[in-house]
């Protein structure tokens, strides 16, 4: 999507004022029609994704998310000001709302997640900031495409059999991060695609959580059957385990780095709705870990592996001194993401960890798996609002890509960002100082 994103290359054209731009704030990043990203919001935002794929904050680490991130940033601000002219506002209690939500889907409340957050060295206001502008575009694809979208009880009736006819096929819920291929820059997207595939896969990395911060294609996909995946995607779906991700697929258009979020085979229930029983040690670990810490530490772990049960687990956790607990029969998905992964992994009486929560060190084991039943069919009422939201993505998609079609978008030189607000391919712009380039 991002391929289409058309930069003018005279900054000068750019009717931004010399009031707006003062020398204390000159360090643009970019300039989205009217709109400046300043430096700062791009910094507060490379720190959450860091942050997010559990990579080292560091200047190599942000310089590597740089290019992804700013024109997440651009497809952001052009969203909200086409909300925002069109007069669609929204309250902190919407955004708390949608908050509420992605914490529910982490399996943890909004006060865990911020929490979480913090330990992370983020404030979940990069979060609300990034929901807002989402929010905002949903509501204005609604208010403007409104009256169009009109789902019949014929309409119903037919995705009601399609809906049948699919229960007795395998089906696969999908999360994707989608990099669209520039030919210009194919080479360099391929480069990213690959780093991003490493730091995604690194144990207890949120993967749909990442996947939100890389623009309106990227994030959740749904339920698909083989047919309805390239097939690249389907090759991958069929002989990967669930919470398995790809490495970079080559589509027409674009780079994606797929998920396997869960799946259910012909006739029946999906493999997250299993409910599994939990054994739990938390080891709180002292300020300062010394080697003699550390091999204390290992030790204890490796006699917890080893347990006979999870009685047994228990026994030994509480004689190290840690913090027991036993979760009964709960479905895996409404555990935290990172942590599904890590249990489908494992079997029963068989241990997971140690995962690091801050000062906290966790290890589980399984001690018992219920096995998924059939779901039943999706409600009437269900389909017509999964109808519609089909509909309105389709009308979403189809907008955006005129928007940005359109968009008078400047980006400063990358190499020279922090000496201030600069013009970008000089040589070419002095060819043609009046025209358009697109990337």
């Amino acid at each position: 999507m991002l391929a289409f994103i058309t930069l003018l290359v005279i900054f000068n054209s750019l009717f931004l004022s010399a009031n707006q731009v003062k020398s204390d704030q000159a360090l643009i990043a970019a300039v989205v029609n009217q709109h400046a990203i300043t430096e700062r919001e791009l910094e507060i935002r490379l720190d959450f994704a860091v942050a997010t794929l559990n990579m080292p904050k560091t200047k190599e680490s942000k310089d590597s998310m740089r290019r992804q991130i700013l024109q997440n940033l651009i497809i952001e601000k052009l969203q909200e000001s086409s909300a925002t002219e069109a007069d669609i506002k929204v309250s902190d209690k919407d955004i708390d709302k949608s908050i509420e939500n992605i914490a529910r889907e982490n399996g943890m409340t909004t006060e865990q997640m911020q929490e979480r957050f913090k330990a992370m060295g983020v404030k979940i206001e990069t979060l609300r900031s990034r929901m807002r502008a989402q929010v905002l575009w949903t509501r204005f694809i609604r208010a403007l495409y409104g009256n169009q979208v009109r789902i019949s009880d014929s309409d119903v009736e037919k995705e009601l059999d399609k809906v049948k006819r699919t229960v007795e096929t395998d089906q696969f819920e999908l999360v994707e991060i989608v990099l669209p291929i520039n030919e210009k820059d194919k080479a360099k997207i391929k480069q990213d695609a690959d780093r991003l595939h490493r730091e995604v896969t690194k144990s207890m990395t949120n993967f749909a959580l990442v996947a939100q911060q890389f623009g309106a294609q990227s994030g959740y996909v749904g339920w698909k059957s083989e047919r309805q995946m390239d097939d690249e995607v389907s090759k991958f779906v069929k002989n990967a385990a669930v919470g398995d991700v790809s490495k970079p697929i080559e589509t027409q258009n674009s780079y994606k780095i797929i998920k396997l979020q869960d799946k259910k085979l012909a006739g029946q229930g999906s493999f997250r709705s299993r409910k599994v029983s939990l054994a739990q040690v938390a080891i709180q670990l002292p300020e300062e870990m010394t080697n003699d810490n550390a091999m204390i530490l290992d030790l204890i772990v490796t006699h917890l592996k080893k347990a006979n049960g999870c009685k047994d687990f228990q026994r030994i956790g509480r004689e190290a001194n840690g913090q027991t607990r036993i979760v009964e029969k709960q479905p895996l998905a409404s555990l935290p993401e990172p942590l599904q992964v890590v249990l489908d992994k494992v079997g029963v009486n068989q241990a997971a960890g140690p995962i690091q929560d801050g000062q906290i060190i966790n290890m589980y084991m399984v001690c018992s798996v219920e096995n998924p039943e059939k779901e039943s069919l999706p409600t009437r009422e269900q389909i017509k609002e999964s109808l519609e939201q089909r509909e309105f993505s389709r009308q979403a998609a189809r907008l955006l890509n005129k928007i940005i079609a359109t968009a008078r978008v400047a980006i400063t030189d990358e190499d020279q960002t922090r000496r201030g607000f600069k013009r970008t391919n000089t040589s070419e712009s002095e060819q043609a100082p009046k025209r358009q380039k697109t990337m």
